[in-house]
């Protein structure tokens, strides 16, 4: 049987993006950039030699956008999935990366105020994107999502824990390829020729 290939794919630019600002479940709209970002992916997509059976995507409005730009170039309907959010930062949402770097929780059970933990995090992004690759055996499918989450699950596959996320933080468009035989499989990563 063959593997099914899970396309993950970040959402295109937002003004928080351009401004530094950790969105977590804020709902800011695509820059004209980020539309842009989004065009070339869905192109992309629908250039491949891997058909995609199934669009999946966060409900945030970033996400949402991208997802569904993709689905119309495809032809498919989207499914939306709550697993797919970026982490929940709670009082902390909208501030800088050096803000939050400083007042991170640093055991993985400690919820950021009003958020979630590290931990929480993990198990929802991981329970779902397998389960997607699950329920679509030998199919290629996407799932749009955010850079905490697809950088997260990339530490996880490449290095077996989360805690490299940052060295595979995803520009905004980019893809990552993950084929699931025997184990998962990264065969590409944040890949950019498209945009």
């Amino acid at each position: 049987m063959e593997p099914t290939r899970l396309i993950l794919v970040r959402h295109g630019e937002t003004e928080a993006n351009v401004a530094g600002r950790m969105q977590g479940r804020g709902n800011d709209p695509l820059t004209p950039r980020g539309e842009q970002q989004v065009r070339a992916v869905a192109e992309r997509l629908k250039r491949d030699d891997h058909p995609v059976t199934a669009i999946y995507s966060s409900p945030l409005l970033r996400a949402r956008l991208t997802a569904d730009a993709i689905a119309a170039m495809l032809g498919l309907p989207l499914r939306l999935r709550d697993g797919l959010q970026e982490m929940h930062l709670g009082e902390l949402e909208g501030v800088t990366a050096e803000v939050l770097a400083r007042a991170a929780p640093r055991d993985p059970d400690e919820r950021y105020p009003g958020g979630e933990s590290a931990r929480e995090f993990v198990e929802r992004i991981m329970g779902t994107l397998y389960g997607i690759a699950a329920a679509h055996p030998g199919e290629t499918v996407v799932a749009v999502s955010h850079g905490g989450v697809i950088s997260t699950a990339l530490s996880i596959w490449m290095e077996g824990h989360g805690g490299s996320w940052m060295r595979y933080v995803p520009p905004n468009c980019a893809l990552s390829i993950v084929e699931f035989a025997a184990r998962p499989n990264v065969i590409a990563l944040n890949d950019c020729t498209h945009l």
